[in-house]
């Protein structure tokens, strides 16, 4: 494969798990987890190449795909962070001396719901 192949099927695989994380249900997780392995064996196998004679569009792809990760990885963020915020505020007691919040435990026949 061509290095702008790597890089086409990397900017690719990055919009896809994009697009599985606006609806975040248990299979879209799974199948952007698998999406998001692909995507590093695509950029390993860029990497164990040599960036002598590339095609001058490469390194411009390069750089969509670092940023396309980076947002990538703030929604990941963002969203585990509202999720640990709402399992606080749902099912939180309160805060341990470091800060740390502390939950109680579940009651049996109590279930959470979003």
């Amino acid at each position: 494969m061509a290095p702008r192949q790597y890089c086409e099927a990397a900017e690719g695989g990055l919009a896809r798990a994009g697009q599985l994380l606006l609806n975040p249900t248990p299979g879209a997780l799974e199948e952007c987890l698998q999406v998001l392995t692909e995507v590093s064996e695509t950029l390993e196998a860029l990497a164990t190449g040599t960036s002598r004679g590339w095609d001058p569009a490469v390194p411009l792809a390069v750089g969509r795909i670092q940023a396309g990760a980076r947002a990538l990885g703030l929604r990941i963020e963002h969203g585990s962070k509202l999720v640990r915020g709402w399992k606080q505020l749902r099912c939180g007691e309160g805060y341990t001396r470091r800060g740390l919040p502390t939950f109680a435990e579940q009651e049996t026949g109590r279930h959470m719901e979003a």
